[in-house]
């Protein structure tokens, strides 16, 4: 992923239910950012957002006042999906075709294979990762 200039900002997996759950936040470093859910209904989708950074007035108070740091997200798009495992592969194949610096498809899905092949549940005991 790093390779690619994605990072993970947020992962909450569970797929070994009856109705898988998923969310996963990815980064790149340009602003650009994608969002990967699964809900308990079974909806699926990935989100894909760029995120602004400027100089501006408050829009919320009257009269004077200084400019402060604003954050705007832009929406670039939705794409709906059939489950997790359809969702997984839709969000490996844009993190391989909007990567900064060119990389393989099968690179990624290989550092995703983990999730993608069987049913995962990670849980923490004491402050320590368990599988």
């Amino acid at each position: 992923m790093a390779l690619a200039g994605w990072e993970i900002a947020h992962i909450d997996l569970d797929l070994t239910g009856e109705r898988p759950k998923a969310e996963i936040k990815l980064e790149r470093c340009d602003g650009r950012w994608l969002l990967a859910r699964v809900d308990r209904l079974g909806r699926a989708c990935v989100e894909t957002f760029q995120r602004e950074h400027m100089l501006g007035m408050n829009s919320s108070t009257k009269g004077r006042r200084p400019l402060s740091a604003q954050v705007n997200d832009v929406f670039l798009g939705r794409k709906t999906c059939l489950g997790a495992r359809h969702l997984l592969r839709v969000m490996t194949a844009y993190v391989a075709d909007n990567a900064t610096t060119p990389v393989r498809l099968a690179d990624i899905r290989h550092a995703w294979a983990a999730v993608m092949d069987a049913p995962l549940r990670l849980t923490a005991r004491d402050g320590k990762e368990a599988a």
